[in-house]
């Protein structure tokens, strides 16, 4: 049985994992306080959450979140983690952009949608040009594109038909007033 300042801990990390869009969990063992805390200030600038977290904690908060697909071996090691509640691909570039520059910092894996993902997979996320609102917008362009040729499609007979016509009321005016 968790003592009771665990059990709260508990509670708060079921809370956040539940309204975090992805959680990324590094290693920081040996980073020195002062490069933590600039890594602390990154993260904050950057709009994520960052703290240090109990291995066997953070496992009871998946479970209780009812993230059956994460792999329970991400859990060993020391662990902290970075939480994002908005854009997953910004949270992905500002963490791995930290720990390519730092020679201590290692990525280990994320929780995305209840699944895990492995490193490769959050450097690939990383990847995305121009973030979540971008990658929406070229959906729906990829998506509109198609569709505005196919109404051009469709109408094109009606408008023509609507030129000929006016066309030929205009030859027609045109032909009574000089007679």
């Amino acid at each position: 049985m968790p003592t009771q300042a665990k059990a709260e801990k508990i509670d708060e990390l079921t809370e956040k994992l539940s309204r975090a869009t992805i959680t990324i969990l590094v290693q920081t063992q040996g980073l020195n306080v002062k490069d933590m805390t600039e890594l602390r200030n990154k993260m904050r600038t950057a709009k994520l959450e960052f703290q240090v977290a109990k291995n066997t904690l953070l496992r009871i908060a998946t479970e209780r979140n009812n993230m059956t697909e994460v792999d329970k071996n991400i859990f060993n090691g020391q662990t902290t983690i970075a939480l994002s509640y908005d854009d997953e691909v910004t949270a992905a570039k500002v963490v791995t952009d930290y720990t390519h520059t730092s020679k201590i910092v290692l990525l280990k894996s994320a929780i995305l949608g209840g699944r895990t993902l492995t490193a490769d997979q959050v450097e690939g996320l990383a990847k995305i040009p121009g973030g979540k609102n971008y990658a929406k917008a070229q959906f729906v362009g990829v998506i509109q594109g198609p569709m505005a040729t196919t109404y051009s499609l469709l109408t094109a007979p009606l408008r023509d038909l609507c030129y000929v016509l006016q066309a030929h009321a205009e030859q027609l005016n045109g032909g009574a007033i000089t007679e």
